[in-house]
């Protein structure tokens, strides 16, 4: 059934699209808490071990902490509890799976994962951690956030139509021509939004490398 082939291309493209527009959001909005709260800013700079004792799993270890930082500086500006999801990179993902003690969900292969989706990776400290691999590989951008229980600031994702398909016969060639629309509205609720949301670099100091592919 090509036309049905096409309507599900078209709503998984839609869908991604949507992602990616919330996720921008979310990392522009963390990115302006963090320029109100810090003159110098919230990145983590990853230097080269110095002591003997240290390895680079004592460099991967620091992101946790840098994560569980983020979580809990949403709950020291927001007032309403500590972040309890992070987006990150494939090649920060790679990292985290390393660290002892992350714990991994299962991913069983009847799990639905359209190419290009957001997929949940597993949890550290009661924050869910979530794999866009959209981002290039070197990206090191980490954004952590807060879903609340609906009642409280930060962004509402509200639609109205979430994958409406409409078919129409061209007349040249009686061909079936499908579009697939969408209508929401993402919407900055509550006061001071943006403090539910932090996003922070990953800053590699010189010789540094989190994963050596070479």
């Amino acid at each position: 059934d090509a036309v049905a082939q096409v309507e599900s291309v078209l709503t998984n493209e839609l869908t991604q699209s949507i992602n990616q527009h919330i996720l921008g959001a979310i990392r522009q909005l963390g990115t302006d808490n963090i320029a109100d709260a810090f003159t110098n800013g919230f990145d983590l700079t990853l230097a080269a071990p110095t002591t003997g004792g240290e390895t680079v799993a004592s460099i991967h270890r620091q992101i946790l902490t840098q994560i569980l930082a983020a979580a809990n500086l949403i709950a020291n500006r927001g007032r309403r509890g500590a972040g309890n999801f992070a987006v990150v990179g494939p090649q920060v993902a790679t990292v985290l799976q390393s660290v002892s003690g992350f714990v991994a969900n299962p991913m069983s292969n009847t799990i639905s994962q359209s190419a290009g989706a957001i997929y949940p990776l597993g949890s550290i400290a009661g924050v869910n951690i979530y794999t866009d691999p959209t981002l290039a590989w070197n990206d090191m951008n980490i954004s952590v956030g807060r879903k609340g229980d609906g009642n409280g600031p930060g962004l509402v994702f509200m639609p109205y139509l979430m994958a409406e398909s409409v078919q129409t016969i061209a007349e040249g060639t009686m061909a079936p021509k499908i579009a697939v629309k969408s209508r929401f509205a993402l919407v900055e609720a509550g006061f001071h939004a943006e403090t539910q949301y932090v996003t922070f670099k990953l800053v590699l100091a010189e010789g540094v490398n989190l994963i050596n592919l070479a």
